[in-house]
């Protein structure tokens, strides 16, 4: 067991260190290593987790990591999945912190940084679609999407708001009967 709990930990730690941008564009990487690749977890299992880390309180990737660990090794599969995926944030903010003042006035770093967030932008892009292709099922959900972007984009309405929102037009709308 205490193997496995290292691999997990190994697992996550990688997801970490190579994932620039947050949570958001940790997504798909985590889909892959979970879903497709190690069949660990199902595409609805992802999206389920996904939104209950989007509406609970904390950094998404870090719910992800705990949620995926729990899963598959309990309590100490979420203990070490977690440590797994915040401790090269640690590791890389500490030496930054360590040797060099100033971090974000040098040039390169500003470029560097630039060049990152727009790759960044695409992986955020690419999440939104594969999520809003599993998630948009029917009739009622796409027009759930549109309110909610309109909403956010042209009336900048606060998350929260769009979240009891959906959530009422979920039990109103699909009320007791099992979806798919």
């Amino acid at each position: 067991m205490l193997r496995e709990l290292i691999k997990l930990f190994f697992i996550f730690f990688r997801i970490g260190a190579f994932t620039f941008g947050g949570g958001y564009a940790m997504i798909p990487i985590l889909e892959r290593e979970f879903v497709t690749d190690r069949g660990w977890i199902t595409s609805e299992d992802m999206l389920n987790y996904v939104a209950i880390g989007q509406s609970t309180p904390g950094i998404i990737a870090v719910n992800m990591a705990t949620f995926i660990g729990h899963r598959r090794y309990g309590f100490l599969g979420a203990l070490f999945s977690t440590v797994g995926v915040i401790t090269p944030s640690l590791i890389i903010i500490s030496i930054i912190a360590a040797f060099i003042s100033n971090f974000s006035e040098y040039i390169y770093v500003q470029k560097a940084l630039s060049g990152i967030n727009i790759a960044v932008a695409v992986i955020l892009t690419s999440a939104v679609l594969d999520l809003g292709k599993k998630s948009i099922c029917d009739i009622v959900g796409l027009a759930l999407a549109i309110v909610s972007f309109v909403a956010v984009v042209v009336f900048d309405v606060n998350s929260i708001w769009l979240i009891l929102f959906a959530l009422i037009v979920g039990i109103a709308v699909k009320g007791g009967r099992k979806t798919k």
